[in-house]
């Protein structure tokens, strides 16, 4: 798609011109380009703030300007003529047909400034134009996942409560995104330009592959979980230390023991992640039978899974999933371990299902769950 085709199915949805076909022509395109779905976004926020043009300035535009503006696209827009220059003279039309192409030539106007604008000096002025990046952000709230394609072609699954920033050109030798909560990765192979991503405490480098990881601030460990090719791992306090991953590896870092200082970097046997105290874990990831993918991966179907979890890790990923609070002041039931795929439950089906085996009671109070013996 062209520059100026995406402007003017732009424009047309702005002004509510669009047909069915043009929007969905416009939605496949800003799915496939997260950078323009970005500048299309801040764009409309403008947009919404301001007040719809009354009718007679509607038509005063219109009679000044629509000769000059349906024609010449592809000029400036920011043109001004003086008060003396003539007019075109325009036959009279329905007053509502009329209005309906003073909307969708104001928004072409305004889309084209306020394009311009946004591309030119927000959000990324800077007065170092040698040394600044633009940056892009994307992120999910509680309760809501996404899937966007990065420039190079990587496509990425975010989980629920995540962020992924990147480089808006992705240009550089290195193809860099820091990333705070979980995300999967299927990246586009480059040997020339390895693929990294950052995290509070490791760095996942990787050239061609398909992994997962989760990494959110408030949880106790760091995991990686290898699906095919290989990725190399490094703890950011410990760089010399380096981890290689196979195919089902799963990597689990201790968040505490990495922050520390004197963290060993030595990796310790599988054992369960309740008893473990060591700094690094290698695991395999777990299948389950009837089950196409790993048990880690398998929030990118929609389906939340717990593998001999502790509830109260679950209450973390039951916060994010359906973005309530979870109440729980009972020590052992906080320690108890569950097991479970779910899909499409709703939360008190899911609270049922864990009742079922957990012998506990619980209550859900709007955005609140409580339980307790």
């Amino acid at each position: 798609m062209t520059e100026e085709r995406f402007w003017l199915l732009f424009s047309a949805r702005l002004s509510g011109e669009a047909t069915p076909e043009e929007l969905a022509e416009l939605e496949v395109f800003l799915q496939e380009n997260p950078d323009a779905h970005l500048r299309t976004g801040m764009i409309e926020n403008i947009w919404s703030v301001n007040p719809p043009l009354s009718e007679d300035y509607k038509e005063a535009a219109f009679n000044k300007h629509l000769q000059r503006m349906s024609n010449h696209f592809s000029e400036p827009v920011l043109q001004y003529e003086s008060e003396a220059s003539e007019e075109p003279v325009i036959e009279k039309k329905p007053r509502r047909i009329i209005y309906r192409v003073i909307g969708w030539v104001s928004a072409v106007a305004a889309a084209c400034v306020l394009g311009w604008y946004a591309y030119c000096y927000f959000p990324f002025a800077s007065e170092d134009v040698n040394t600044a990046q633009a940056q892009n952000t994307v992120s999910t709230k509680k309760g809501s996942k996404s899937k966007i394609q990065l420039p190079d072609g990587t496509q990425v699954w975010l989980n629920a409560d995540s962020k992924i920033t990147y480089n808006e050109n992705f240009q550089d030798k290195l193809r860099e995104v820091q990333l705070s909560g979980e995300a999967f990765f299927d990246v586009v192979r480059d040997e020339s330009r390895p693929f990294i991503i950052h995290t509070n405490v490791i760095d996942v480098k990787v050239l061609g592959t398909a992994f997962n990881v989760r990494s959110y601030a408030d949880e106790k460990n760091t995991e990686t979980s290898l699906i095919r090719g290989s990725v190399e791992i490094t703890l950011r306090n410990n760089p010399d230390k380096k981890i290689i991953l196979k195919p089902n590896d799963k990597l689990i870092v201790d968040n505490t023991e990495a922050k520390a200082e004197t963290a060993s970097a030595d990796i310790a046997p599988d054992k369960h992640r309740s008893n473990r105290s060591s700094l690094l874990t290698l695991r395999k990831v777990s299948f389950k039978e009837n089950e196409s993918g790993a048990l880690e991966t398998l929030w990118v179907k929609n389906k939340l899974a717990f593998d001999k979890e502790p509830m109260e890790d679950i209450a973390l990923k039951i916060e994010r999933w359906y973005d309530v609070k979870v109440i729980m002041p009972d020590d052992r039931i906080r320690k108890t371990e569950y097991s479970g795929i779910f899909e499409n439950e709703n939360l008190e089906q899911l609270m049922e299902a864990l009742q079922l085996t957990g012998n506990f009671h619980y209550r859900i109070n709007k955005k609140e769950v409580t339980i307790w013996p």
